[in-house]
């Protein structure tokens, strides 16, 4: 399918694991970042408000120095958000490699809340992390080019992850998220609500420094690896970095029950721009949040 990994491991990020070491030491009595209220119109969508709901409980998934090459060592970005008081919700290949199926270290693994311009207001360590099995399913190993190719295309529907940190959010969280709703949120759906707000923060923004928010219209395309939905929302320039982030239906920054509702998490683009790609929620998302939420232990 041409799906490339939206996730940012770039030489760039050298400079940044410096940077971060010496923020994370200085982290007490910080502020979160501020941000005017309005938006700025980008080539991506709109910059965000990192300090209001709902982009108040996102932040950066960073998996440090989690990559090696020519000597040199690189971390991982993604998008992730607070979907309970401990529980941040990601893409499931920002917790495990997509091609390699390692599991990135836990140890190495932080969420830095309301991150903008290398500010953040509190850095979260991983305590455990999960996905469904069927994220990395063995057939993924099948000599038979047939079964692994179709092991390739059904993974896509459980690329979402879940991530138990260490202390409570202090900004709140999501506190909305619906399941099985294919029919409510396409233009020929029967609710009110049209369409999807796409978060994240994309490399081509000022290599990912800013989160930005992209409205888009749901559609279900036929050929698409099963539970997989698209957002079209005309931005080319969704890219690395923002896999993880909240699709979020009736984005406001109103905190009710009508509004700011988790749809699904962006998981990959393809060469057709403006599109992109993610999990279409079943009734297992709770059970993987109740497990996690348990410390990742039956």
């Amino acid at each position: 399918m041409g799906a490339v990994r939206s996730g940012l491991a770039t030489a760039a990020m050298l400079a940044f694991v410096g940077w971060f070491n010496a923020a994370r030491s200085a982290e007490a009595g910080s502020s979160p970042p501020s941000s005017s209220t309005g938006t700025q119109q980008s080539a991506w969508g709109d910059t965000g408000n990192p300090t209001t709901a709902p982009l108040k409980w996102a932040g950066l998934v960073l998996n440090l120095e989690s990559h090696e090459k020519d000597g040199k060592k690189y971390s991982f970005l993604c998008t992730g958000q607070f979907i309970s008081p401990r529980v941040v919700l990601t893409a499931a290949h920002c917790v495990q490699d997509t091609d390699t199926g390692g599991w990135y270290d836990l140890q190495k693994m932080y969420f830095l809340a309301q991150y903008q311009n290398n500010t953040f207001s509190r850095s979260y360590r991983a305590v455990c992390a999960s996905r469904f099995d069927g994220w990395w399913p063995p057939q993924l190993r099948s000599q038979d080019p047939e079964e692994k190719n179709r092991a390739g295309q059904s993974r896509w529907q459980w690329d979402y992850a879940m991530i138990l940190v260490d202390r409570d959010s202090a900004t709140g969280h999501y506190k909305n998220w619906v399941v099985d709703w294919q029919g409510k949120y396409s233009e020929a759906g029967n609710l009110h609500i049209r369409g999807a707000t796409a978060t994240g923060y994309p490399a081509a923004m000022l290599g990912g420094q800013i989160i930005q928010i992209a409205h888009g219209e749901i559609i279900f395309i036929p050929n698409l690896p099963k539970n997989v939905v698209a957002l079209r929302h005309n931005h080319a320039s969704l890219t690395q970095g923002s896999s993880g982030g909240a699709w979020v239906a009736n984005f406001d920054q109103q905190e009710d029950a009508q509004h700011n509702i988790i749809i699904s998490v962006s998981s990959f683009v393809t060469k057709q721009s403006g599109v992109s790609y993610g999990p279409y929620p079943t009734s297992a998302f709770y059970r993987l949040l109740d497990y996690v939420s348990k410390g990742c232990v039956r």
